[in-house]
């Protein structure tokens, strides 16, 4: 009677029961930080390879996981050349912002049920990757990590420096100046004993120097 084959444990990313990871990952998330950290210091090259990695210091073949994630956010393209966002990313004022946006997208669900989920805690983001990620358990648990790493390095909401001064009014074509009101109050003592008229006087001829025309 022929034995059967126990399960192998390590084949467990190929079994379709646990579904194929929806989120990018790397299996060295410290080094996506570090890379993340590293890329606004460096020049911006035509193409991001493998060989571009090394000589910057990243010679773990582990770290050829990061370009793959950067691709999948929309930093780099599918070939490794450099996208307008990374070279946003790369500028100090709108480097964090760009990075926040490109995450919003590719994490859209995630932002959709996870308050600010870059400050979530531990169990709220175990909670939305389990459901939603799919993979191992490992993979699981690298997707979260990722994620984190790539939060790390970017910033959200509306007071983001690459939010426009100007808002677009919904449906009527035009834009809305988002600059603050002035406002002005004035404090006006007025003498006393006198009459109506005389009082009158004083309102006219204030009202004549607030709003008169000029020319």
């Amino acid at each position: 009677m022929a034995r059967s084959k126990s399960p192998n444990r390590n084949s467990i990313e190929s079994d379709s029961s646990v579904g194929e990871p929806r989120y990018p990952y790397t299996v060295v998330p410290k080094s996506l930080r570090r890379l993340l950290e590293l890329i606004p210091q460096k020049p911006k090259p035509p193409k991001i390879t493998n060989a571009t990695l090394k000589t910057w210091g990243f010679k773990n073949s582990n770290d050829q996981g990061n370009l793959r994630v950067l691709k999948a956010v929309g930093m780099l393209s599918a070939s490794g050349e450099p996208t307008q966002t990374y070279a946003d990313y790369m500028k100090p004022g709108t480097g964090a912002a760009s990075l926040g946006l490109l995450i919003r997208k590719c994490y859209e669900q995630l932002f959709q049920n996870v308050t600010t989920p870059e400050k979530a805690m531990p169990d709220e983001l175990e909670s939305f990757f389990n459901i939603n990620s799919g993979g191992s358990e490992r993979t699981i648990k690298l997707q979260i990590e990722t994620f984190k790493a790539l939060a790390a390095y970017a910033t959200f909401g509306e007071r983001d420096p690459l939010q426009h001064d100007e808002t677009h009014d919904e449906g009527s074509g035009n834009f809305r100046d988002s600059s603050p009101t002035i406002r002005i109050d004035l404090h006006i003592h007025l003498p006393e004993n006198k009459t109506k008229a005389e009082y009158d006087a004083i309102f006219e001829s204030i009202a004549n120097h607030l709003y008169r025309k000029r020319s």
